[in-house]
């Protein structure tokens, strides 16, 4: 019975989970915003959390800021700009707000 339940169980997370690929991909290619996945998160502060991220598309590598919290692994499709960072001079980070991001 336990085991039913723990196989069913993980079917249903694995059709939640390929129905939002699924939304990620139709929102990207609708324009909604890049897909990217956090790599690491080497930094959480009070008011967010610095990581590097991989643009999907290009298999790119970015620093980030987030002001929100973001968990390593995370996919995100988001619609963030880059610029300065004057902590770490430099020039390219992407600067991503809460209302920039879709889980």
């Amino acid at each position: 019975m336990t085991v039913a339940l723990s196989v069913r169980s993980r079917r249903k997370g694995t059709a939640a989970l390929g129905a939002q690929w699924q939304a990620f991909q139709q929102d990207r290619r609708s324009g909604q915003g890049q897909l990217l996945q956090v790599m690491r998160v080497y930094q959480h502060g009070r008011r967010g959390s610095k990581a590097i991220v991989t643009w999907c598309d290009t298999g790119r590598q970015q620093g980030a800021w987030f002001w929100n919290h973001v968990p390593a692994g995370a996919y995100l499709l988001v619609n963030a700009s880059s610029g300065y960072g004057p902590h770490s001079h430099n020039p390219n980070v992407l600067y991503v707000r809460p209302g920039q991001v879709r889980v």
